[in-house]
């Protein structure tokens, strides 16, 4: 059994090193761009200034390599404090200078909000209203009616404020899991630097959804679980089931965690990598048992935990059951069709098909599969079509450098009167060029670093179950997302899980050229 593990782990380092390639290749002949005062998510695409992009990269290379030769990144501290102040001071630059508002699907979750806090529950109990349609939210609603019981109504600084401490908790949490999966100092300073340049997560504490507050349960999760694969200490595999069933709760993409997470819980039975004798000389059956046990625990207090937001929503509104809602196979045929927009991001359509069918679930879900039979057909029957379709909706996602991000802070900015001149540099001005072009280099130096990082791994076989954690969830998310609905917004979720390996991949870069520059 071990053989296997070991052999899903090499196959799954080599997809994500083909996957690594395609996109340094790709943001690195173009770049994308976002028209302002544009409602849509619609990404342009531009040629990329090769020469400029080259000059930027060898010099942080160059600069990160000082830094590394002459061993200060050995005080890995220092750089962890340098990224969570540089973070805070960003993060509260943009809430203070943007005033940012809620908007599109944020704006009509907090109306929303505010109407359950009155007692309009509409939304959900109309046919047609929007928890009707999407009552996955339900869980982010829950906790909205929280935050508008103790910051009051529509408070998007509170909100703001909340985000920020999320994203906080959770870069703090991937530095620490940098130090237990690599057990290097320098590669964990390596990384506190290197995420200075992550400005397209560090955007999102001005977008109010989901996405951000899910990310700090989420990661405690995933640290949590490397914990007690390192330990078998069965308190860290408690914590990490709470953790990703509150992620869950708020943002149900996260389930896509909850599967890697079991995964490597599952897989970490055969894992004879780490020095604890105590782990390493028990029965195999004796691990299984116990792993499987608490994958049960993993299922048990997620869906749990769902079913108790339903319970808690049935009672407050009187319904009996909380609607189906619109039917996954909506999503994925979505995510299957042509756009003008883009490819295989949002089109409207699944709101439609479930309008078009009259709000039920069945029916919906039948047409959506028939959608999906036909698109699969004209795939099968043109190779080429489908080989560009899909490849074309990764690069989308995966190589757009801002993850929507400079768009996003053009949608929560625009309609507050009297924005400060800060706000129109860093928005529309020079200022989010400037930070567009931070990102862009972001991506190609990060890349770079976990396209060699994948490939010494594979060489070395060096794929501990720790490391395979975050490497298994990227890859769930690419494969998820290309049958889903897309959007680089999605992809940001496990971009910033790379920075780990980008460090690793940048050490293994700096390791050779000091051994080759001393002989």
């Amino acid at each position: 059994m071990k053989k296997v593990v070991n052999a899903f782990n090499l196959i799954i380092a080599a997809c994500l090193a083909i996957a690594a390639a395609a996109v340094l290749v790709i943001s690195s002949l173009t770049t994308v761009y976002y028209e302002m005062h544009c409602d849509n998510d619609q990404p342009l695409y531009g040629r990329e200034n090769y020469i400029l992009l080259f000059i930027s990269v060898v010099a942080v290379l160059v600069f990160f390599y000082l830094l590394y030769r002459f061993k200060l990144f050995n005080k890995s501290s220092i750089f962890v404090a340098a990224g969570i102040t540089f973070v805070t001071v960003y993060c509260l630059m943009l809430i203070l200078a943007i005033h940012p508002q809620a908007v599109n699907d944020s704006k009509t979750l907090d109306d929303v909000i505010n109407s359950f806090m009155t007692g309009d529950y509409s939304s959900l109990t109309n046919p047609g209203g929007y928890l009707f349609v999407w009552p996955f939210q339900l869980g982010y609603v829950a906790f909205g009616m929280f935050m508008g019981s103790i910051f009051g109504p529509s408070n998007y600084f509170a909100w703001d404020i909340v985000q920020l401490v999320s994203i906080l908790v959770t870069m703090l949490l991937i530095f620490l899991i940098t130090r237990e999966i690599f057990e290097n100092e320098s590669i964990a300073g390596m990384a506190a630097l290197m995420s200075f340049g992550a400005l397209f997560f560090y955007n999102y504490v001005t977008y109010i959804y989901g996405d951000i507050l899910s990310m700090a349960p989420q990661t405690l999760a995933l640290y949590m679980m490397i914990r007690f694969v390192k330990t078998d200490k069965i308190r860290y595999g408690v914590v990490s089931a709470i953790s990703i069933a509150a992620a869950v709760v708020i943002k149900t993409n996260c389930e896509i965690t909850l599967i890697a997470l079991v995964m490597i819980l599952i897989g970490s039975t055969w894992d004879y990598t780490y020095r604890n004798q105590d782990i390493e000389t028990k029965a195999n059956s004796k691990r299984f048992v116990k792993r499987l046990a608490l994958a049960v625990v993993f299922l048990a207090i997620t869906f749990g935990a769902k079913a108790g937001v339903d319970a808690y929503f049935c009672n407050l509104t009187g319904l009996e059951k909380i609607p189906d809602g619109n039917p996954a196979w909506a999503h994925i045929a979505m995510g299957l069709q042509e756009s003008e927009l883009e490819d295989g991001w949002y089109n409207g359509y699944n709101y439609h098909v479930f309008s078009g069918n009259g709000y039920d679930s069945a029916r919906t879900a039948d047409a959506a599969k028939e959608n999906i039979a036909e698109r699969l057909s004209y795939f099968a029957s043109n190779p080429k079509a489908g080989i560009k379709f899909f490849s074309r909706k990764f690069a989308t996602q995966w190589a757009d450098p801002v993850c929507v991000s400079t768009h996003n802070l053009d949608l929560v900015s625009r309609h507050v009167e009297n924005q400060s001149e800060l706000c129109d540099f860093l928005v529309f001005g020079k200022g989010s060029r400037i930070l567009a072009w931070i990102m862009n280099v972001f991506m190609t130096v990060c890349y770079l670093g976990v396209l060699v990082f994948l490939i010494n791994a594979i060489r070395m076989k060096k794929l501990t179950t720790p490391r395979m954690l975050l490497l298994i969830l990227i890859f769930g998310g690419m494969l998820f997302h290309e049958f889903w609905e897309g959007s680089s917004r999605y992809a940001m979720r496990y971009y910033i899980y790379w920075l780990p390996y980008a460090a690793a991949g940048m050490e293994v870069i700096f390791g050779y050229i000091h051994k080759h520059g001393k002989s």
